[in-house]
């Protein structure tokens, strides 16, 4: 393929910390088509499993717990953490809040395009010295054409965090082209150079692929394929905010909770990974937030019923045992964050934000609600 073809005038929109979706979609169809004997291995691996996935979901819902999984633990603060990106504030009031809040599992987006700033990022850790990282190291379509460039710019983030962290999330949106990625064949070529890494650090250990949403085929492909890459734990961006509540339901059946249950039962026939489960990002759009908003408007919600959404799907993945962590994404942000920014960079607590530390001060035993929900709560689908 022609490099000069591939970089795509992919754009980084500030407000909603995400790039811009891809405009003309000649451009997504030109692309495609160098991409189709992936999509084929993709629909056919998952297909091929599919009647046990299925089978194994049915039984998982009379609380079996598959061999060798690892569960999480008693302390709520082992279990809850927080993914941080420090684009809408800076370092040292993310980390008054953290300090503030408690919390101890922390996921810090290192983004490639700031490999200049590298310095901020590696201060921002050595100043929670409490606090356990997940440093996600995210991508641009440079880094998937271009495997030298990207094994260049790994090695310097990990050599820089290390040892202090030694848990690394290879790749963030990898089901989303928007991201750099056409097809979870290019995704499993570029997590695979991070697994050279474990030469040079042992005991490092590698979180992926961390699709975003509840996708069966990309989650699957890439924990079943035949590439290098072995997952230590299998992370998955599981939104369910177009729903409202996590206790709605998607395609009649799928409320959080079976989706939660379908996606172990996809690790569960993994070839290439670990049986850990962690949700690596989840949060509710705030509405009436503008340009900051990562969504449509009619998928976000009013700050209180956040709040409540927060706390339910916390207790749902915690009732399970399945999931060893779950990241609320993110701390602060004007669209989606526990803590609103204003135009002076002022900030604000939101019912989200008290919501979470009463959380993590008493854990999940008082199941009393948090918040009243408003009058426009979003009903079952």
């Amino acid at each position: 393929m022609d490099s000069k073809d591939e970089f795509l005038e992919i754009e980084w929109d500030r407000y909603s910390e995400q790039p811009y979706p891809i405009r003309h979609r000649r451009n997504i169809w030109k692309r495609a088509r160098y991409s189709f004997v992936d999509y084929v291995k993709t629909f056919f691996t998952t297909v091929a499993f599919l009647p046990f996935i299925v089978g194994y979901q049915f039984v998982l819902n009379f609380g079996r717990m598959p061999k060798r999984w690892k569960q999480r633990g008693e302390d709520i603060k082992d279990f809850a953490g927080l993914a941080i990106a420090l684009h809408s504030s800076d370092a040292e009031s993310n980390a008054e809040l953290i300090r503030e809040l408690g919390v101890r599992r922390i996921l810090l987006r290192v983004p490639v395009w700031e490999i200049d700033e590298l310095d901020k990022y590696v201060g921002f850790i050595d100043s929670l010295p409490d606090c356990d990282f997940v440093v996600c190291i995210m991508q641009t379509r440079n880094e998937v054409i271009d495997a030298e460039r990207w094994r260049k710019l790994l090695r310097q983030i990990v050599e820089r965090c290390w040892p202090r962290v030694k848990v690394f999330q290879i790749g963030q949106g990898i089901n989303r082209s928007k991201w750099g990625f056409f097809s979870t064949g290019e995704f499993l070529r570029f997590a695979s150079v991070a697994e050279e890494m474990r030469e040079d650090f042992p005991g490092i250990e590698l979180v992926g692929p961390c699709i975003l949403d509840f996708e069966t085929m990309p989650l699957f492909r890439c924990i079943t394929h035949g590439h290098k890459i072995f997952w230590d734990a299998v992370g998955c961006a599981l939104y369910v905010d177009r729903r409202g509540s996590p206790k709605n339901r998607q395609l009649l059946f799928f409320d959080f909770r079976q989706k939660l249950l379908h996606f172990v039962a996809c690790i569960r026939f993994a070839t290439k990974a670990q049986r850990r489960f962690w949700i690596t990002e989840v949060n509710w759009p705030i509405a009436d937030q503008g340009p900051y908003s990562p969504t449509h408007e009619p998928d976000c919600v009013c700050e209180e019923d956040a709040a409540v959404y927060l706390r339910q799907y916390y207790e749902e993945a915690w009732d399970s045992g399945l999931v060893e962590r779950v990241y609320w994404w993110q701390l602060i942000a004007k669209g989606f964050g526990l803590v609103d920014v204003g135009d002076d960079g002022s900030l604000r607590k939101r019912p989200g934000f008290y919501e979470f530390k009463r959380m993590l001060d008493n854990g999940l035993e008082d199941r009393s609600e948090p918040v009243a929900q408003s009058d426009d709560s979003k009903s079952s689908e």
